[in-house]
């Protein structure tokens, strides 16, 4: 991958390999995915981990996507 930009490296890549604060690994669904928790009841989806290829063209796994999580946050 090229990259053509006039900001210094340190400023682009600053954060890139930081983790989000409070997330968390729950499998739902036969689906591995990280979730940040918003409160007791419902989680955003962060990212799929490990799950089948179709799930990705499901747009209720969609990072971003709110999930309920009804004592489902344990990890996986």
């Amino acid at each position: 991958m090229t990259l053509y930009t006039v900001m210094p490296p340190e400023q682009l890549w600053s954060g890139m390999w930081k983790e989000g604060e409070d997330t968390r690994e729950i499998k739902m669904n036969g689906l591995l995915m990280q979730v940040r928790p918003v409160n007791d009841n419902e989680a955003v989806i962060v990212r799929l981990l490990d799950c089948p290829l179709e799930a990705y063209l499901n747009p209720a796994n969609m990072p971003g996507s709110t999930i309920p999580l009804s004592g489902n946050l344990g990890s996986a």
